[in-house]
């Protein structure tokens, strides 16, 4: 790839990104629409960029394109989410066994950081910095799973399941507990054991699912 055909494509994946966070963030909710001249103003971004970061969006499936209406954020039914839900099951404890292989101290160090942020955003912070923390967590802990198109598929599903919306916890409880999962996972991780690490992402998936599902 030539160095522009690369800036361009960098340019393209870093707006995409931004835009999804926003989402995420729910400026954007599920089935809004999308406004090109809007993300131009927002991202400080030209008519080419937003326009190509739309279309690598849809095919993420973060986003749908309407012929002839444009570009809305995505929403998504009962089947389709439970069948997301378990390719996540299936992809996110599979890749235990390389994370605990290939992470390193210094990594778990910096999960211990987050950790501990999550923990004061339990206590003192928002939604959107309890959301925002714990992606960071396991942005981190994927990023060890040896394979990039993985990685990328994990994130663009848990995207999907989401609505792209921030992550809700149905109650204190349940934050809590997503608090005390973080801990577990690090210990698994120092200790090496891939199975437990499997066991603590697995239970998590099941409990998000069904308190999503109410």
């Amino acid at each position: 790839m030539s160095d522009r055909k690369e800036k361009v494509a960098t340019v393209r994946r870093v707006l995409a990104n931004e835009i999804a966070q926003a989402i995420r963030l729910r400026v954007y909710r599920p089935g809004e629409w999308l406004r090109q001249i809007d993300l131009e103003e927002r991202f400080q971004a030209k008519r080419f960029d937003v326009r190509s970061a739309l279309e690598e969006l849809a095919v993420r499936k973060t986003i749908e394109h309407v012929p002839n209406r444009g570009y809305r954020v995505a929403e998504i039914d009962l089947k389709t989410y439970e069948e997301i839900r378990a390719t996540r099951m299936i992809l996110e404890t599979a890749s235990a066994a390389a994370i605990v292989t290939n992470i390193d101290d210094e990594a778990i160090a910096r999960l211990e950081e987050l950790a501990r942020a999550f923990s004061h955003a339990v206590r003192e912070g928002t939604r959107v910095d309890q959301s925002e923390v714990n992606r960071a967590f396991h942005q981190i802990m994927y990023s060890f799973c040896g394979n990039a198109v993985l990685e990328e598929t994990i994130w663009a599903l848990r995207d999907r399941s989401r609505g792209s919306r921030v992550t809700v916890w149905a109650s204190h409880e349940s934050l809590l507990r997503s608090d005390r999962e973080h801990y577990e996972m690090m210990e698994a991780l120092r200790v090496r054991d891939a199975g437990h690490l499997a066991a603590v992402i697995a239970r998590h998936l099941t409990r998000v699912g069904q308190e999503e599902r109410g």
